[in-house]
């Protein structure tokens, strides 16, 4: 399964996915649990969703997310989730 395919299903299921994830300065602040919502595609496509960790929505460029899982953890949505 691709990335978007599973942030689909975990869209799909309401369920959390973890990553991790390299930011553009090469950084990784380790593994993330994130709740998907949806993709931007101004200034290229971006995934949208609410880091856990971070308590808020974030912007994710696809090509940079790697060891995506789904979890067992469902979630009530903050807004509608379109992926």
């Amino acid at each position: 399964m691709t990335t978007e395919d599973i942030i689909h299903e975990a869209g799909q299921k309401l369920v959390t996915i973890t990553f991790d994830y390299t930011e553009a300065d090469g950084s990784n602040e380790g593994t993330r649990e994130v709740e998907p919502y949806s993709y931007r595609d101004k200034n290229g496509r971006k995934f949208m969703g609410y880091d856990l960790r971070k308590s808020g929505i974030r912007a994710f460029v696809p090509e940079n997310i790697h060891n995506i899982a789904l979890t067992n953890n469902s979630y009530t949505p903050r807004w509608p989730v379109e992926v």
